[in-house]
C-alpha cells in the first residue's frame, strides 16, 4: 500500500476527479430536469458534454507525446475546469447551458491523459494502487449523494460538483513534475484492423447512451428511492473494481480479443435485462451486476487492444483515439437516447440499445472470429499513418 501513502497528490486527484464523475453521472441529469429541460434537450445536453471526450483526450495525449511540461498541462486545465463550472449557476436556457457543459468538461477531461501518463512514469506497476482511489470516490459520492439529494433537493448538486472541481485543482498544485522531453513528431505505427476496432468501442458507447443518460430517471418513473438509485450505482462500480483486481487472471486464460467480444454480448444481455424487468429489483440488480463486465473487463480488454495498434512514441495518441472514439459514441448515444425516450418509450429505448451492443458483438464476432485466413499466411504487418 504504499504507492497510495506516498503519493497523496495523485491519489486526491484521482478521489476528485471520479467522485465529480460520481455527481455527473447519475443526478445532473435531474438537475437539468430539474431547469425545465425535457427529454430530447436532455439528451442533447449530456451529448455536448460526452462529445467534449471526442477532442479533450486526443488534445491531452499530443501533449503528452510532444511538448512535455504534463503536471503543468493538468494544473491549467483543471483550473479552467473550475473557473468555467462557476458559472452554472447563471446559465440561462439552452444555449447559456451548452457553454457551460462544454466548456468545464473539455478543460476537465484534458486533465486525465496528461496526468495519467504522469502516474504512470512515476509508479509503474504501481499504477493501480494511486487509480483505485478514483474508484472507491465515485462509490462514495454516488451512495452518499443519492439520500443527501433526496433530502435537500437536486440543486445542490452544483455546489457539491464546484467544490470537487477546485479539489481537483488543488490537488495538481501539489503533484510533483515528471515531465518528459518534448520531441518531434512522429507518425502513427498502426496495424490493420484499427478501425474496426474502433467502431466497435464507437457503438459499445453508443449503446450506453441511454444508461449513462437517462437510467436514473428510468428507475425514478419505476418509483426506485434516491437511496435505492444511488446504492445500484454504486453497486455496479464496486463490480467493476473488483473485476480490475482480478482482470490479469482472464488475460492470463483468455486472448483480449475473445474477452472483448464477451463483454459486448453481455452488454446486450445487460439493457434488454433492463427494458424488459424494470420492476423486478433482483434482476435489476444482476444487471448491474454486468456492469463489471460490461464496463470493467471491456474497458481493461480495449485498452491492452488499442496498445497493439501504437508505435514508439505514439501510446498516448494510440489511447487517445480509443478514448475519441468512445466519446463519440457516448454524444450519440446521449443524443438518439433523448428522443428514443420520446419516441419509443423508456423501456423501447433500453431495447434499441441491446440491438446496438448486439450488432457490435456480431460486427467482432464476424470479423475476428468467422472470417478466416488464408493458411500459413502471417500476421498483419504494422502500417504508417
Amino acid at each position: 500500500m504504499k504507492g497510495i501513502v506516498r503519493d497523496w497528490p495523485r491519489s486526491l486527484y484521482y478521489l476528485a476527479y471520479f467522485s465529480a464523475m460520481g455527481v455527473l453521472v447519475p443526478y445532473w441529469p435531474l438537475y437539468l430536469k430539474l431547469r425545465g429541460f425535457g427529454p430530447q434537450a436532455l439528451g442533447q445536453l449530456m451529448a455536448l458534454f460526452a462529445l467534449a471526450r471526442v477532442a479533450a483526450p486526443y488534445a491531452g495525449g499530443f501533449l503528452v507525446d510532444h511538448a512535455g511540461h504534463r503536471v503543468a498541462v493538468v494544473r491549467i486545465s483543471a483550473f479552467l475546469a473550475f473557473a468555467v463550472f462557476l458559472a452554472a449557476p447563471w446559465a440561462h436556457g439552452f444555449g447559456g447551458e451548452a457553454l457551460v457543459m462544454v466548456g468545464f468538461s473539455f478543460f476537465w477531461y484534458a486533465t486525465l491523459p496528461s496526468l495519467e501518463a504522469s502516474t504512470l512514469k512515476a509508479h509503474g506497476d504501481h499504477y493501480g494502487r494511486v487509480r483505485l482511489w478514483g474508484s472507491i470516490g465515485f462509490i462514495v459520492m454516488v451512495a452518499a449523494l443519492g439520500p443527501i439529494l433526496g433530502r435537500y433537493g437536486v440543486a445542490l448538486t452544483v455546489p457539491v460538483l464546484a467544490s470537487l472541481l477546485c479539489a481537483l485543482w488543488l490537488a495538481t498544485l501539489a503533484v510533483p513534475r515528471v515531465d518528459g522531453s518534448p520531441h518531434e513528431t512522429r507518425p502513427l505505427s498502426l496495424k490493420p484492423g484499427l478501425a474496426a476496432f474502433l467502431l466497435a468501442c464507437f457503438l459499445m458507447q453508443v449503446g450506453y447512451g441511454p444508461y449513462y443518460t437517462f437510467y436514473t430517471l428510468y428507475l425514478e418513473r419505476f418509483r426506485y428511492s434516491t437511496l435505492d438509485i444511488g446504492l445500484l450505482w454504486a453497486f455496479a462500480v464496486g463490480c467493476e473494481v473488483v473485476l480490475f483486481w482480478q482482470a490479469d487472471r482472464l488475460f492470463a486464460r483468455f486472448r483480449e480479443q475473445t474477452l472483448f467480444a464477451a463483454t459486448l454480448a453481455l452488454a446486450c444481455v445487460r439493457w434488454l435485462l433492463i427494458a424488459l424487468f424494470p420492476v423486478d429489483g433482483t434482476i435489476i440488480v444482476i444487471a448491474q451486476l454486468f456492469h463489471a463486465f460490461t464496463f470493467g473487463l471491456y474497458h481493461a480488454a480495449a485498452v491492452r487492444l488499442a496498445g497493439h495498434y501504437a508505435g514508439p512514441g505514439s501510446r498516448a495518441r494510440a489511447q487517445a483515439l480509443y478514448g475519441s472514439a468512445a466519446g463519440a459514441g457516448a454524444g450519440i448515444g446521449a443524443l438518439w437516447s433523448g428522443y428514443a425516450w420520446s419516441d419509443l418509450g423508456p423501456r423501447g429505448m433500453f431495447l434499441a440499445a441491446g440491438g446496438i451492443a448486439g450488432g457490435a458483438f456480431l460486427l467482432v464476432f464476424w470479423l475476428w472470429f468467422l472470417r478466416v485466413r488464408p493458411r500459413g499466411a502471417p500476421p498483419p504487418a504494422a502500417e504508417t499513418v
